[in-house]
């Protein structure tokens, strides 16, 4: 049983066709990283004679399934179940070893354990590291990948490695986006990032745009900008960053005071939900509702500000259940117009 989960969602997630299907580890990448709909998942596993229904699809990823895994996560850290090769790893091979903070052979898999408890000495050396030394160590291996910020020689930046999963945001182009990537190549030349099939259109990006791609280490989460250098199918291909620098909050938030907010679902036929908005900065706001909305979802979401209303189209980047049962979303502008712009500026972004 998963530490926290109620015996009711237990049983629905015992009960889940797609938990139970042979191919969950494509779906929930179809859905994680390249975007797919529902419907496209399911026209999928129909392709492989797996009857599951809209409803069951929309439940699995709605209840948070794709998060959770039969083994006690407690202990575990975030990156082995955000990369699906090591979370393999875990549930099959390896367990988690709190003294080298990593995944270790000797560790029986989906178990947490520490050197002195499975007692495997030629592991003993790694007790003498800190995590600073270990990051240092790291650099030292990859230094072209991920270079410190200028003027901050002491600044210590985790490399970036293929198959790291990245968050792109457009900045320049013809339309401003973000979206969830992985990092398909490092070569001396250029980084190689996964674009999604139906962001073609959506997100055009060409040569020359300015882009920012953050990934989140063990340690810290960090960011650096670079330029577009040529698109090829379903990869776009950026120069190696001057810097790397720990990423910090994208612009200030502007306390709302729960300001009313109405949300049109764009690929939900235009369903309309209304709520309020926490706050609000430059790239997007948080807002509360009483229904969860899908992550990566599009939007078009109005909400009240001292000068009067503000309408922009918008993407689901997060979604939080709260305590309180209400559901908190950040919401990241995609379609703000420079006067969109200049208002928020006046009020403090």
């Amino acid at each position: 049983m998963i530490k926290g989960e109620s015996d009711a969602a237990r049983r629905e997630r015992e009960s889940c066709p797609v938990c139970a299907s042979a191919h969950r580890q494509t779906i929930e990448r179809m859905r994680r990283m390249e975007r797919a709909a529902y419907a496209d998942i399911r026209r999928y596993l129909e392709s492989l004679d797996e009857d599951v229904s809209l409803r069951w699809i929309m439940r699995h990823f709605g209840r948070g399934h794709d998060l959770l895994t039969p083994a006690d996560e407690g202990g575990v850290p975030a990156w082995v179940f955000a990369d699906e090769a090591e979370l393999v790893r875990f549930m099959e091979q390896q367990g988690y070893c709190r003294t080298i903070d990593d995944l270790c052979p000797h560790v029986p898999a989906r178990t947490v354990s520490d050197c002195e408890t499975i007692d495997h000495p030629e592991c003993e050396r790694f007790r003498r590291y800190t995590v600073r030394e270990r990051l240092l160590d790291a650099e030292a291996r990859a230094p072209s990948a991920a270079a410190p910020v200028a003027g901050t020689p002491h600044t210590l930046v985790e490399p970036l490695t293929v198959n790291q999963n990245v968050e792109v945001e457009s900045r320049s182009g013809p339309r401003r986006g973000i979206f969830a990537s992985t990092v398909l190549a490092l070569a001396p030349e250029a980084i190689a990032v996964s674009v999604p099939t139906r962001l073609h259109e959506m997100l055009p990006l060409s040569p020359g745009d300015r882009i920012a791609i953050s990934y989140q280490g063990r340690v810290s989460k960090y960011v650096f900008e670079t330029t577009v250098r040529g698109i090829r199918e379903n990869r776009v291909e950026v120069a190696h960053p001057p810097a790397v620098s720990i990423a910090s909050r994208r612009s200030p938030r502007i306390p709302l005071r729960d300001s009313a907010v109405r949300v049109v679902r764009i690929e939900r036929g235009g369903e309309e939900l209304t709520g309020s908005a926490a706050n609000v900065s430059l790239e997007g706001l948080r807002v509360i509702l009483t229904s969860e909305l899908v992550h990566w979802e599009r939007v078009r979401i109005t909400v009240s500000l001292a000068d009067g209303p503000l309408t922009a189209e918008a993407e689901v980047v997060r979604v939080e259940i709260l305590a309180s049962g209400a559901v908190a979303h950040g919401i990241y502008f995609t379609g703000l117009t420079p006067e969109d712009l200049g208002r928020l500026q006046r009020l403090g972004g």
